[in-house]
């Protein structure tokens, strides 16, 4: 993807959040051999009929690696996550009760709207309590 080419890649791990299907490259299930090789020869297909499509997909790679995984983005995430683990290293050495506290705080103003998101595991099924 780093070098240009449209990329095909598993749709399961790391890939299938660096892909956007479609856009900067193509997710494919190793396990469906056919679906796998039908998607490789439709786009080959598109780059026949239109040699735009391959540059637009090339590009779509590259541009998604410049939005989201340059060295620059990584080193801020990892500043990022560093100041967090020193904050919770400190947290930790509070009383158990304020720690308690913190954390109800924390959940109720930044993770309780996003947990209210996350799909449940099968559709359809309420979740277990």
């Amino acid at each position: 993807m780093t070098c240009g080419l449209p990329t095909f890649a598993t749709a399961y791990g790391g890939p299938a959040e660096i892909i956007v299907h479609g856009v900067s490259g193509y997710h494919i299930d190793p396990y469906q051999g056919d679906k796998a090789s039908a998607l490789l020869v439709d786009f080959f297909d598109k780059c026949q009929a239109d040699p735009s499509h391959w540059s637009k997909i090339s590009q779509g790679g590259l541009q998604r690696i410049e939005e989201k995984y340059t060295w620059k983005l990584y080193s801020e995430r990892l500043m990022t996550l560093t100041g967090v683990y020193g904050f919770w290293k400190y947290v930790s050495n509070l009383e158990r009760r304020e720690t308690r506290r913190y954390l109800e705080m924390l959940y109720a103003l930044k993770y309780r709207t996003m947990a209210s998101t996350v799909p449940l595991a099968v559709e359809g099924e309420p979740s277990s309590k």
